[in-house]
């Protein structure tokens, strides 16, 4: 468990009489009260300090076209918004570059780049290596989805990016295909400075991806070890290139004494100063945010929200000895007034023709917004929509009499979902968007205590992408009791019955599941299905299940019935 850093929460204001002269302050409030920076502008030593300007994206997620404001594909004729892109991004990205021409300027990616668009689905790596190289990235680092095909999905790529890819935290001595193809780390040389870049991962993406037999190490004590051997080469800025997500991203933040700036990602954090008007998402904290170390050395973490909706800047003055004393930037959202490049524009179309015959053609309709965001906090009616579906394939099935179905309960997680629908037409790539991970939809059979448990695991996972969502279950969870005892009722679904009905879980009695495979097989962190399950059977696809279930259910009009309820 880490705890909490004492962090720096938000910038208020600068006095007017400073702004008349020039000079403003920066005023923070902490935990430990109220810390004034050192002026940012107009200062006479000025010439003193070293500027380096950070531009950064991360978790991509193969947006290469435009999106709606849920980051599916835009449809303007319904009058939705079309933000965000890759060429929105380029463009910006080549705008900053220009901008901050005489202020260091270095562009990195903080990973996910593969995964969530029919785009990837249909076109892997080719694609994602042909347009980033099209703007290289000044380092990148790998994120948990660049393994959702394995080291053999990944190696392909790794060979064609032409940016440095940084990992310090794997370790690969069994799988040497993966060899040679990333460092630890990276010095950047700019106006006579050295600018020591070191790359991390989650972990755990070994429970979040298809890894094989790749290791994945402690993020600070390999961090720390690495910035050791930067120091030795006369490194004095530390930049770390995360993909751990924001809450470790504050961890290493307060626990690696050398490391100035971190540029994060994997949690699709959003972190902005100031007010936002008509934004897809509400910033988590100020950009950047500052942690504060024991030393009292102040610490930066940016992040970038996801999908190509925004790009960050950041610039930092650093003295000479390597420690930043003031800063400013933050976080653009690409809304349709940001321009798109050309050249990326021009490029994308000969591989749009490949896309598009599969990607409109129409499947279904919904009257309701099919919402994700409402799945890690409690029943949502886009997770029960995809359990009902998994349960629905199996129906007429059973294999004895009076059995309705082959699988009763239905199963996925929060983090199988991976946008919102909107109301209206639903195209295929509507529904690759939302479930792309190509999982299998398998059955097994297991004990109810085993099912309990995953339910309690479930409950001690809330507000993450661990939550589960299911059907043919009845669950009452009291958020006011310790983890793994929140459990308070659980009623199933008989499968062998004439009329189907709920009962009250029976720990010895043996129940059949319908669920993704990852999940399934102990994926996030569920090993009791992993680990106990009998009689398993891989089924077909989910998005061929899905889409069966939207062509069914069309006009869709799904909503909550109380399946899950959170006592808190």
């Amino acid at each position: 468990m880490w705890t909490v850093p004492r962090v720096t929460l938000r910038i208020a204001f600068c006095f007017s009489v400073a702004v008349a002269s020039g000079v403003c302050s920066a005023v923070f409030a902490s935990e430990q009260g109220v810390v004034i920076s050192k002026p940012w502008r107009n200062e006479p030593n000025d010439d003193l300090l070293y500027p380096l300007t950070i531009i950064h994206l991360n978790d991509f997620h193969a947006r290469f076209e435009e999106t709606n404001t849920v980051s599916t594909r835009c449809k303007p004729d319904d009058g939705e918004r079309c933000i965000g892109g890759y060429a929105r991004v380029v463009a910006r990205v080549k705008a900053l570059q220009q901008e901050y021409a005489d202020r260091n300027p270095i562009y990195l990616n903080a990973g996910d780049s593969f995964q969530g668009t029919i785009w990837y689905t249909l076109l892997r790596w080719n694609v994602t290596s042909y347009f980033l190289n099209m703007l290289p990235a000044d380092a990148m680092t790998l994120g948990n989805h660049e393994f959702d095909h394995g080291v053999e999905g990944l190696v392909p790529f790794l060979e064609a990016i032409r940016s440095p890819m940084l990992v310090a935290n794997i370790d690969d001595r069994e799988e040497p295909t993966l060899q040679g193809l990333y460092q630890k780390s990276i010095v950047l040389e700019r106006g006579g400075r050295k600018i020591g870049i070191v790359g991390v991962i989650h972990h755990a993406t070994d429970t979040l991806s298809m890894t094989d037999r790749v290791r994945f190490l402690d993020e600070v004590e390999s961090i720390n070890r690495e910035v050791s051997a930067l120091k030795q080469r006369d490194v004095d800025i530390i930049v770390v290139l995360s993909h751990c997500g924001f809450t470790i991203d504050q961890h290493i933040a307060q626990e690696c004494p050398e490391v100035d700036v971190i540029v994060g990602g994997h949690s699709h954090t959003l972190l902005h100063t100031g007010d936002v008007v008509d934004w897809p998402d509400q910033p988590a904290g100020d950009y950047p945010f500052v942690v504060e170390q024991a030393s009292g050395r102040q610490v930066l973490i940016v992040q970038a929200g996801s999908f190509t909706k925004y790009v960050g800047h950041l610039l930092v003055y650093f003295d000479e000895h390597g420690e930043a004393v003031r800063w400013e930037g933050n976080t653009e959202y690409l809304n349709e007034q940001y321009a798109k490049d050309e050249q990326i524009e021009h490029e994308l179309e000969p591989w749009r023709s490949q896309v598009d015959t599969l990607a409109v053609r129409p499947v279904g309709s919904s009257k309701v917004f099919l919402s994700k965001p409402a799945c890690r906090t409690g029943e949502c009616n886009f997770g029960s929509f995809v359990a009902d579906a998994f349960v629905d394939y199996y129906v007429g099935r059973g294999e004895v009499e009076h059995e309705w179905t082959y699988a009763a309960i239905g199963i996925t997680n929060d983090g199988g979902l991976r946008t919102s629908l909107n109301a209206g037409t639903l195209t295929y790539e509507d529904l690759v968007t939302a479930i792309p991970y190509e999982n299998t939809v398998d059955t097994f059979d297991l004990r109810g205590q085993y099912l309990l448990d995953a339910l309690e695991y479930s409950a001690s996972r809330y507000n993450t992408a661990d939550v589960l969502q299911f059907s043919g279950l009845r669950v009452i969870f009291n958020l006011t009791r310790p983890a793994f005892q929140r459990v308070q009722q659980v009623d199933v679904r008989c499968r062998v019955c004439r009329i189907p009905r709920y009962e009250p879980l029976d720990p010895n009695a043996t129940y059949r599941i319908a669920i993704a495979a990852w999940i399934g097989s102990g994926g996030n962190g569920y090993e009791m299905f992993g680990q106990h399950r009998t009689n398993v059977r891989v089924g077909p696809l989910d998005i061929d299940v899905f889409e069966r279930y939207v062509v069914k259910m069309s006009p869709i009009m799904q909503g909550t019935d109380g399946r899950m309820v959170f006592v808190t």
